[in-house]
C-alpha cells in the first residue's frame, strides 16, 4: 500500500487500525505507511482518537528561499588587551555535564571570555524503539512513535549564538551550521565554506583541519568545538560509534588588538576538569602553575629550523615546563638529500652556501638537542626515530663516497661505526644515537633516542595512554603512515612527519619547525608552526605560533 493509496482509506474509514483492519495489513505496517504520508507532506499528524467524519488535513504548499547567504555579525576588535572568546554547542532535549559547564563559566570569568553555545538537533524519537537492548520491553503503542517537544536546558539561554559571525579577520564562527553528531568526518566536504577564512563548527566530535592555501599565506583551519550536553545517542551503529567520540570541550579564541588570534582546544575529562596552558579548571575554580606533560614539537629540520619558532619553542619549554619534550626530524639532510643525488644545480646551491658538509650538519643537530637538555634538566628530552634522521643510513647504503670528497672522511667513520656494530651484534645500534655520544658534551642523562619501532607511552592512566614514540612516516604492516590508520589502533597518539597540523579522532598531528618553503613542497601548502601539548590528564591541544607568538596575551622579551 502506497502513502496515496492509504490517505484515500483514511478519509474513508478514521483511524490506522481501521485501515489495518480492512487491508489485511498489520497496525505496525499500517502505521509505517502512515508515518510516511506524513513525512511526504501529504497529510498533517493526526491526533489519537481523531473521529472518523473528520478530513484528514492536507497541507497547504509553503515556498521559500533567500537572496543571499547568511549575513555575518563582526566583532569588533579590542581596541587593548585581549579579547576571549569559547565556543562550544549543545543538543537538544539533553542534560548538561554540569562539572564541565561549571568549569566552563569559571574560565569564561577568569579571562572575561564571552561564552556562545550553537544549538544542534538529533531526534531519538520518530523511530521506535530507543534501540537501547537493555529497555527493550514490550511497549504502548503511544510509545512507540511518539515524538519530543524540542528544547535546550535553560541554563545555555543567556549564551546561545546560531548565527553567523566574524570573531577576528580571517575567523569565522559558522553558529549556522549543523550537522548530524554521528558524523564520522564532520568537518569533511566543509573545506571551503568559510572561504578563505579558518572556520569553527559547532559539533560533538573533536577535529581539527589544516586546509591547503597558497604557501606564503596565513595558514586556514577548521575546528570542531565538542559539546557541553553528554552522551545521548540511538544505541546502534553510528550512536555506538559517536558515544566512543563524544567529546567534553569548547574552543578557546584569543583576539590581539591588531587582528591576530590564536585557538586552543578545552578538553575535559570524566569529571569536567579542563586545561589550559598553565590553568586548571576544576570544581569550578581556576587555579595557575601547573606543570604540563609533555610538548610535542613540530619537525624540527635543524639546518632549515625557522629561527623565530625556535625562540618560541624554546620559551614553551621554559614557561610551561613540561615533563617530556618530543623531537621529530631533528636532522634535515638536505647535506645530501637522495632527492637531489641527480640534480647538479642544486647541489650546487648546498655548495655555494656553505651546506653540503654531512659532518656540520649532523653536528649543528647534536647541539641542538644538547643545548636544550642542558637548558631544561627537569625535562626529559626524547628523540623520536623518524625519516629524515635515517637518511642518513641511507646515504651510507646507497653513495659512492669517492665521489664526495667533501664528505669522504665523514662517510668512512660512520660505516666503520655501523660495521662494527654488526660484528658486535648491537641490534640497537642507532647512528643519530652513535653521533650524539661522539659530539656530546655530557647532557645525556635526560637524553633518549628511539630505536624504530620503540614505544614510549605517557599518561598511561588516561585510557591506555598516549603513544608518543610514533614519527609518522611508517603505518601498519610497512605501509604508508597516515592519521587514519594510527586511530585504528585502538591507543592514542602524538605524530609528526607531514608538517599539516590536525586532530583525527585521538592523532593528534604537529606541524613544522622548519621554514614554510623548503623547496620540494611546492603548489598550495597545509604547513603550519604548530606544537601539541599533553596535560597531565591525558588531554591536548595543538598551539600554532603567528606573528612571533604562540598566545596572544605572550609578553615580547
Amino acid at each position: 500500500m502506497t502513502p496515496k493509496q492509504f490517505i484515500k482509506k483514511y478519509e474513508k474509514h478514521g483511524s490506522v487500525k481501521a485501515v489495518a483492519k480492512v487491508t489485511g495489513l498489520s497496525y505496525y505496517k499500517t502505521r509505517k505507511v502512515y508515518v510516511a504520508a506524513v513525512e511526504d507532506g501529504l497529510m498533517d499528524s493526526q491526533s489519537v482518537g481523531r473521529k472518523s467524519n473528520e478530513k484528514v488535513k492536507t497541507p497547504e504548499p509553503i515556498f521559500t528561499g533567500e537572496t543571499r547567504s547568511a549575513e555575518v555579525t563582526k566583532f569588533p576588535l579590542p581596541k587593548k588587551g585581549i579579547k576571549r572568546y569559547i565556543f562550544t554547542s549543545a543538543q537538544n532535549n539533553t542534560k548538561i555535564n554540569m562539572p564541565l559547564w561549571n568549569n566552563l563559566i569559571a574560565l569564561a570569568a577568569h579571562y572575561q571570555a564571552d561564552l556562545h553555545v550553537a544549538r544542534y538537533t538529533y531526534m531519538k524519537s520518530g523511530i521506535g524503539l530507543k534501540g537501547d537492548k537493555a529497555e527493550f520491553v514490550p511497549a504502548k503503542k503511544e510509545t512507540l512513535y511518539g515524538g519530543d517537544q524540542v528544547a535546550w536546558a535553560d541554563e545555555l539561554t543567556p549564551h546561545l549564538n546560531d548565527y553567523r559571525c566574524e570573531v577576528a579577520p580571517g575567523l569565522v564562527w559558522c553558529g549556522e551550521w549543523q550537522r548530524l553528531p554521528t558524523t564520522k568526518r564532520p568537518l569533511t566536504g566543509y573545506e571551503t565554506y568559510t572561504g578563505r577564512k579558518s572556520g569553527i563548527f559547532p559539533h560533538a566530535k573533536l577535529e581539527m583541519q589544516s586546509v591547503p592555501t597558497s604557501k606564503f599565506d596565513d595558514p586556514k583551519f577548521n575546528y570542531t568545538t565538542g559539546t557541553v550536553t553528554m552522551r545521548n545517542y540511538i544505541v546502534k551503529g553510528a550512536g555506538l560509534q559517536a558515544t566512543f567520540h563524544h567529546c567534553y570541550g569548547a574552543l578557546l579564541v584569543e583576539v590581539d588588538p591588531s587582528g591576530n588570534w590564536f585557538c586552543r582546544q578545552l578538553n575535559a575529562d570524566s569529571e569536567g576538569t579542563l586545561y589550559d596552558l598553565d590553568l586548571k579548571i576544576s570544581n569550578g575554580k581556576v587555579t595557575t602553575g601547573h606543570r604540563i606533560e609533555s610538548i610535542t614539537f613540530g619537525d624540527i629540520h635543524v639546518q632549515e629550523r625557522d629561527l623565530d619558532v625556535d625562540s618560541l619553542q624554546f620559551r614553551m619549554l621554559r614557561d610551561l615546563n613540561p615533563k617530556y619534550a618530543f623531537y621529530h626530524d631533528i636532522l634535515n639532510f638536505g647535506s645530501r638529500n637522495h632527492h637531489d643525488r641527480k640534480d647538479p644545480f642544486k647541489r650546487l646551491r648546498r655548495f655555494i652556501s656553505g651546506q653540503d658538509c654531512v659532518r656540520t650538519e649532523v653536528r649543528d643537530a647534536m647541539s641542538y638537542i644538547s643545548e636544550r637538555a642542558i637548558a631544561f634538566t627537569d625535562t626529559y628530552h626524547v628523540v623520536v626515530d623518524s625519516n629524515h634522521d635515517r637518511a642518513l643510513e641511507r646515504w651510507l647504503r646507497e653513495s659512492d663516497w669517492r665521489e664526495d670528497p667533501a664528505n669522504m672522511e665523514f662517510f668512512m667513520q660512520a660505516a666503520l661505526a655501523k660495521v662494527r656494530a654488526i660484528k658486535t651484534e648491537d641490534d640497537h645500534f642507532h647512528m643519530i644515537r652513535h653521533w650524539f655520544k661522539e659530539f656530546d658534551a655530557g647532557s645525556s642523562v635526560n637524553v633518549q633516542f628511539l630505536d624504530e619501532d620503540e614505544s614510549f607511552v605517557i599518561c598511561p592512566d588516561a585510557n591506555g595512554g598516549i603513544e608518543g614514540g610514533m614519527h609518522g612516516h611508517l603505518g601498519p604492516n610497512g605501509a604508508r603512515g597516515g592519521a587514519a590508520a594510527f586511530a585504528k589502533m585502538g591507543r592514542k597518539a602524538n605524530v609528526g612527519h607531514t608538517h599539516t597540523a590536525g586532530i583525527h579522532d585521538g592523532v593528534y598531528t604537529a606541524g613544522t619547525s622548519s621554514l614554510l618553503d623548503l623547496g620540494y613542497n611546492r603548489g598550495p601548502s597545509s604547513w603550519s608552526h604548530s606544537d601539541i601539548i599533553t596535560y597531565e590528564n591525558g588531554k591536548r591541544a595543538v598551539i600554532t605560533m603567528y606573528n612571533g607568538k604562540y598566545y596572544a596575551e605572550m609578553r615580547t622579551e
